[in-house]
């Protein structure tokens, strides 16, 4: 490796004009734990450095990712990623770790979540979250065709790195894909792709269309609408007779998608149907379940399960005049009973949110949750909140972002009602700096480090500092409260954490 840096060195310096050198760190140095595990004061560093070279349509990267810690046997020290990439006209060629999609995800999805890095409980090891392949994907594109080839090995995403004894690389994924636009509104695809692993080896198919609307509507003089219509279909161990089967046990994922505006008014819509479609570390099928913002509601996010899931997601918003904005949210999913039971698992949410400028400096969100989730456990939630943002001068503002859930928990006949408070108060110059202070109560007797008088209380201090374009602290002290996050459509736990923390990220050159 000494010896390739070494000569992609040398050639970005002796070709100044056509090539370039891009150099990033991310570094996180904690001093805590979880609530009520020792050591109280553990001490652990993360690093991540990445490196590219690109030079006339020639690319090539690494990632490193290593972690200490003051107890021993955590410690790892790893090349993550590695990649070649070549691109000229209409031909591109990747060897080595790289990410794709077919469709939406359905079949293929292989992905990361840039910035995310995540602790797992039972190694209590730091890394970056990545469902890249290793291996070698090919890609031509000509007019309105597109063929992609691929093959490579998954990365286990739930393993982190320097595990004695344990590859997180296992299987293979080989296949390829054709898309064909034959107009502009038009495109439509088809995937194939084998998996092997464990003793398994299935050959999956994916069929996708999309119909953009939009020349449509305007050559019909409907100017201001705006539409989509998408469909994907796939399916598991295919077989070709199989295809049009109405068996309804047959391991397949369905998704059709829908998106409208016309002058203020926006309209989406998604059905999804999948049915033992759990891909292990290769697909990510849409969730269709709400995103949020908010806090409270983001750290009990339903985590989409692929194996057994049916249901739809409409969102409808409308834009007025005077700047306000409403949006409302309706999500439903269900899991169909085992024979010979009558268990409810469904999941349904309706949120609804307005936003609206109350003058010049000051802006008011107000949203309220209604959801009762049946899937895996019984929760019936309400969760109401408001955040405000006030501009004083130029360059400074300040937000209040106060939140309030009440929650009736069950497990079987045993009940376990609670309620959350969430109240977070910001203060940012520019881009310069930020600062907050978070404050959280719960009475959920069942949380990471609850307290034994039924109220736990958490607060915790925040402080980000831009000390130069691409140069960027952040800050936490106090307590954090465990749950999970959602980014990009995926969920991960976070767990509870007392101490300090530092994120530090710099873009070298």
């Amino acid at each position: 490796m000494k010896y390739v840096c070494t000569l992609l060195l040398s050639l970005a310096f002796s070709h100044p004009a056509f090539c370039q050198i891009s150099l990033s760190t991310l570094s996180e140095i904690q001093v805590g734990n979880i609530p009520d595990q020792d050591p109280a004061k553990l001490r652990t560093a993360y690093s991540q450095i990445n490196f590219d070279y690109t030079a006339a349509g020639f690319q090539a990267g690494l990632r490193s990712e290593n972690f200490t810690a003051s107890q021993s046997g955590r410690n790892y020290g790893e090349i993550v990623q590695r990649y070649v990439h070549y691109r000229r006209a209409s031909f591109a060629a990747t060897a080595g770790h790289f990410y794709t999609i077919f469709g939406n995800g359905l079949l293929l999805h292989a992905f990361e979540l840039p910035g995310v890095i995540t602790e797992v409980r039972g190694s209590r090891r730091r890394y970056q979250i990545s469902r890249d392949l290793d291996g070698v994907q090919l890609r031509y594109r000509r007019a309105d065709l597109d063929f992609l080839v691929l093959r490579g090995t998954p990365v286990d995403s739930d393993l982190p790195p320097g595990l004695a004894g344990v590859d997180r690389r296992q299987g293979r994924v080989q296949g390829g894909a054709v898309a064909w636009s034959p107009r502009t509104y038009i495109e439509t695809g088809l995937g194939l792709v084998q998996f092997k692993a464990g003793g398994v080896d299935d050959l999956g198919a994916d069929l996708y269309a999309r119909l953009r609307l939009t020349p449509l509507l305007d050559h019909l003089g409907l100017e201001e609408v705006y539409g989509d219509l998408y469909g994907e279909y796939a399916q598991r161990d295919a077989e070709l007779d199989r295809w049009f089967s109405l068996d309804r046990d047959l391991p397949r994922a369905l998704y059709l998608s829908s998106t409208w505006t016309q002058g203020a008014w926006g309209l989406s819509l998604e059905y999804k149907d999948y049915e033992d479609f759990l891909i292990a570390n290769a697909n990510n099928p849409p969730p269709l379940i709400r995103e949020h913002e908010a806090f409270l509601l983001n750290r009990i996010t339903h985590d989409l399960l692929p194996d057994d899931e049916t249901g739809f997601q409409t969102e409808l918003s409308y834009a007025f005049a005077s700047g306000q904005m409403l949006t409302t949210n309706y999500t439903r999913a269900k899991r169909r009973n085992e024979p010979g039971t009558d268990d409810d698992d469904t999941l349904w949410e309706f949120y609804i949110q307005g936003d609206t400028p109350l003058n010049a400096a000051l802006d008011a969100q107000v949203f309220v949750d209604f959801s009762r989730n049946r899937i895996l456990v019984d929760e019936h939630r309400t969760t109401v909140g408001t955040v405000w943002d006030w501009r004083p001068g130029a360059r400074y503002n300040l937000n209040a972002d106060v939140q309030f859930q009440d929650i009736d928990r069950k497990f079987g006949t045993s009940a376990f009602p609670f309620n959350n408070f969430y109240v977070n108060l910001g203060l940012n110059r520019q881009t310069a700096w930020s600062a907050a202070l978070v404050l959280q109560r719960s009475t959920d007797e069942l949380e990471t480090g609850a307290s034994l008088s039924g109220t736990t209380w958490w607060w915790g201090a925040n402080l980000n500092w831009q000390v130069h374009p691409g140069h960027n602290i952040d800050l936490f002290a106090g307590k954090r409260r465990s749950g999970l996050a959602c980014t990009g459509g995926t969920c991960y736990e976070v767990l509870a954490f007392e101490g300090v923390s530092i994120r530090l990220l710099n873009q070298w050159f």
